[in-house]
């Protein structure tokens, strides 16, 4: 006998079924809207019988219908794309007005995709043609909405039809063509396989699947079990009124759970608050209760916050794809491709892709540290402050990044040191390797078959060559990327060629709005669901975190293409209904809990959900008092760092062999003059933060574009007399006005023309400074002396520099640096002769070791004698001199060496309290506490 089985509202749907289950000897069909509730009814079939048995069969909804028509008609599912691909080829063969300019299929996909999901639910709705001809009557006199749109309401008549007539000549179908065709069969195979088919808590039922469960049901093998009060829910009242059943009388559910609302300000604190809440539960406790996610955006921290305090949790809510590390990297690749010109990357895109995680580490010849260091290398040459001939280009191609000996040389010394010796051609052919991996393949796509093809390959690569697989958000990632692979294989689209901006158009909108589903065990521990995965569960303690009005309910405000009336008009009635849904689905899952948990942000951008409201109106009605809900206040603890958490770090054996051969510069020197700590994060754990590729103009860009163009026009072997021409003067100006053209760090700001002002100004001030001064010529420009100095105690350092020019009379040499930033007032303190042998003493009397370094350095390598240091101040056109007395230089030296022995003595890199008023400007102030 056929019924509809009510069952209590505040009853475990599971638990009943399962046990109705039990009771039966019939051959049981069960179809649900989602395949989680199957596990729970054959985890508690498996409790009651206590022995082996034969499980019913399963169904979603979609798998019941498409399975009879996939048998009977030998159709295959037509992926999205395709589907896209299809109407859009419709409209620009039969409606081409329709296009409204949008020429390309990459423009107007998402206008297909609109179009494409309205035939779906014209065929879902069963709509008939009846109908849409009267549409299309009303869109010619016309609608109340954009004239594009009364267009289109015209004509999709026969897109609908079209469109359906290119289904059945591929032999292939949708969702919605697969229910239309099914509401119109008169015998399903599957009536001949089961006794009896139960049709699990639908709420909301499409037209189509009213036809087709209706035949089940006048036959008599459809039970359908429901839950919830037809009088309460519109929905549920035409579920009895389409079977001919009698509307029940149920009593209204006085709801008896513990009622507990929370407000916080922001989604962290509200994780925080969850973290607070659950951390007190047992293993037991966990077993029975749900974290319902109202948004993808709060699961981040949700999860991060409930792992501080479980394992033992299961997350069934749809994670975004985007974020994992691969939808990342392919979105960057892809990025990178659109930004290209020619054989040209933009280098900021092109960095992106190589200081992603994941290439870094790819074990390209057996070891990841090659990638690292490839990388780290091509960032750095990259980088404005590099001084390399690649530095602040903002276009690079592959074949100067392999014919820059410099940066080969870079590379080929790094992996030498830090792995085994590789030569330039081994370097070359890794780099090669890479390059087609991650750049060149994507080059060659023409098609989404080709698109398919380098995916595949890519991630095969990457599974291949990296760690990737022990993550499982990786691995989840990796198979959606595999699936949509897959689809872009096959039909008319996939062999059709595109522009490879198109391409990757498309692929960047396909890939937007994917979920990954984090598998976990959902019979055991803490479930983190979303609303709708919650259906037909009960726990004991409900948690609902971002209940907000614009996440429960999440209503949207409209359609793109249709606007809600006209579908409501049309019979499509879901859109009217989203409101009832949601609140049933929320209404069912309160009803059987023991403890309600409702947090929510209370701040100025976001309204508490009407469903908090609704609550508490029904509690102060019920006890006639305006108070009887308590809101909690959540604020997160302030916490203050003291002094004494200050840490130290011990100079490991490796440490102390690293420090006894690394090249000490003056900057490192100086570094550690300023804190010991800035010292180690900096030049022992190379932390220092590289300046942005592609950003705005900076000091470094500054100071780059003026030492390369002083060294560009006061070259080695500058002679005074030829300075002083006429000529000099206007070559110097016009090589200024062409570099500066030619710098893409500059020509494309807004600004450009204060800047070069700026630069000619100070440029006039530095010739003529240069004109008054007395020298013969100039002896050499940005020179690298290496050298090396012995302490006291007997042990050799290595010293090196870069020396910016150094002018001669003939017989003596004058060492200059020059500075673009700020500049002392004076190298040494006129106390200098007061200094002791301590690091902060020195900080006090001398503010770098710059110039005696230099100086030291050249005339040891040289020979040679200097007799003038300074700092050359372009700003202000003046130079700023070291003190010529000899005691003073020597004094300077004997510092280097104590600062030299002071680094490589003692156990710790420890701070020192008196270095504490540079903290609050220090990029490394979190990290050394």
């Amino acid at each position: 006998m056929s019924r509809i089985i009510n069952v209590d509202g505040d009853k475990n749907i599971i638990d009943f079924v399962a046990d109705y289950i039990s009771k039966s000897d019939k051959k049981i069909a069960v179809i649900s809207g989602g395949k989680r509730p199957f596990l729970f009814i054959k985890r508690n079939l498996a409790q009651e019988l206590g022995k082996a048995f034969f499980s019913p069969s399963f169904y979603t909804n979609d798998e019941f219908v498409e399975q009879s028509i996939f048998e009977k008609f030998g159709l295959a599912k037509i992926s999205d794309i395709e589907a896209a691909y299809l109407i859009y080829e419709i409209i620009k063969d039969e409606e081409p007005h329709l296009l409204k300019g949008e020429t390309s299929f990459a423009s107007f996909m998402e206008w297909s995709q609109e179009i494409f999901s309205f035939i779906e639910q014209l065929d879902l709705e069963n709509i008939s043609e009846e109908k849409l001809k009267a549409v299309r009557a009303n869109a010619e006199i016309g609608y109340d909405v954009p004239e594009n749109i009364n267009d289109f309401l015209k004509n999709i008549f026969k897109i609908r039809k079209s469109f359906h007539v290119k289904l059945d000549r591929s032999f292939r179908t949708t969702k919605g063509y697969s229910f239309l065709k099914a509401a119109e069969l008169d015998c399903f195979e599957t009536k001949k396989e089961f006794e009896e088919i139960i049709l699990l808590t639908p709420f909301y039922l499409h037209k189509t699947e009213f036809k087709i469960f209706k035949k089940f049901y006048d036959d008599g093998n459809l039970t359908v079990i429901v839950q919830g009060n037809p009088k309460e829910f519109d929905v549920l009242e035409t579920l009895y009124r389409e079977f001919r059943e009698t509307i029940p009388n149920i009593k209204p559910l006085k709801n008896s759970y513990e009622l507990n609302i929370y407000s916080t300000v922001d989604d962290q604190s509200q994780g925080s608050c969850l973290k607070n809440l659950i951390s007190s539960y047992s293993e037991n406790d966990l077993d029975k209760t749900v974290v319902i996610v109202a948004e993808p955006k709060m699961l981040q921290s949700v999860v991060s916050e409930l792992s501080i305090v479980t394992g033992k949790y299961n997350v069934s809510a749809g994670y975004p794809a985007e974020k994992s590390a691969v939808f990342l990297l392919v979105n960057e690749i892809a990025e990178m491709q659109l930004s290209k010109r020619g054989e040209y990357y933009h280098s900021k895109d092109f960095v992106k892709v190589l200081m992603n995680p994941l290439f870094k580490n790819m074990k390209f010849f057996g070891d990841s540290a090659i990638s690292r260091i490839v990388a780290h290398k091509i960032e750095e040459a990259l980088s404005p402050d590099s001084n390399k001939s690649l530095s602040g280009k903002m276009f690079v191609s592959f074949k100067e990044i392999i014919e820059d000996k410099d940066l080969i040389g870079d590379i080929e010394k790094n992996i030498s040191g830090t792995w085994e010796y590789l030569s330039p051609e081994k370097i070359i052919k890794i780099l090669k390797e890479i390059f087609e991996c991650f750049f060149a393949s994507w080059e060659r796509i023409e098609t989404f078959l080709d698109l398919s093809n380098v995916i595949f390959n890519f991630l095969n690569k990457l599974y291949s060559m990296s760690a990737i697989g022990n993550y499982p958000l990786n691995i989840e990632a990796m198979d959606i990327l595999l699936s949509m692979s897959k689809e872009m294989k096959y039909g008319e689209v996939a062999k059709v060629k595109f522009k490879y901006e198109e391409i990757f158009a498309v692929f960047k909108k396909l890939i937007k709005n994917k979920k990954i589903s984090l598998h976990g065990s959902p019979l055991k521990g803490l479930q983190v669901l979303g609303l709708l995965e919650s259906r037909n569960f009960s726990f004991d303690n409900v948690f609902i975190v971002g209940m907000t009005d614009s996440a429960i309910p999440a209503i949207k405000k409209d359609y793109s293409l249709v606007p809600k009336d006209i579908m409501y008009a049309l019979g499509i009635e879901m859109t009217h209904k989203e409101y009832e849904i949601q609140k049933y689905h929320f209404s069912r899952l309160i009803a059987g809990s023991k403890k309600l948990n409702l947090i929510y942000p209370d701040n100025a951008k976001e309204e508490r959900s009407r469903f908090i409201e609704s609550i508490i109106w029904e509690k102060q009605f019920e006890s006639r008092d305006l108070n009887a809900v308590k809101v909690n206040r959540f604020v997160l603890p302030k916490f203050s760092i003291k002094k004494t958490l200050k840490q130290k770090y011990e100079k490991t054996q490796e440490i102390k062999k690293y420090l006894k051969i690394m090249p000490y510069t003056y900057s490192k020197i100086d570094s550690y003059l300023t804190c010991r700590l800035k010292f180690y994060f900096q030049y022992v754990l190379s932390l220092d933060n590289e300046a942005e590729i592609g950003s705005d103009v900076s000091g470094g860009d500054i100071g780059n574009f003026i030492h390369d163009f002083l060294k560009e026009v006061f070259h080695e072997n500058l002679n005074f007399e030829v300075l002083k021409t006429e000529k000099f003067e206007k070559d110097f100006f016009e090589k200024l006005n062409n570099k500066f053209n030619s710098s893409a760090r500059f020509q494309f700001r807004e600004d450009a023309f204060l800047i070069k002002e700026v630069f000619k100004r100070r440029m006039e001030k530095v010739l003529e400074k240069e004109r008054q001064r007395d020298f013969k010529s100039i002896y050499i420009c940005e020179k690298e002396y290496n050298s090396s100095i012995q302490i006291n105690s007997g042990e050799t350092y290595k010293l090196n520099c870069i020396i910016d020019r150094i002018d001669t009379n003939g017989k003596e040499y004058a060492i200059f640096d020059y500075k673009t930033g700020y500049i002392p007032k004076s190298i040494v303190s006129s106390n200098f002769d007061k200094l002791e042998f301590k690091r902060q003493t020195i900080k006090k009397y001398v503010k770098s070791l710059q110039l005696p370094l230099y100086k030291y350095i050249f005339e040891k390598e040289t020979g040679l004698k200097v007799m003038q240091c300074g700092l050359y101040n372009i700003k202000k056109s003046e130079i700023i001199d070291f003190p010529t007395q000899q005691y003073v230089n020597e004094k300077c030296i004997d510092i280097l060496k104590f600062l030299l022995n002071e680094i490589n003595s003692g156990d710790y890199f420890a701070f020192d309290e008196e270095d504490e008023p540079n903290c609050k400007t220090c990029k490394y102030f979190y990290i050394c506490r």
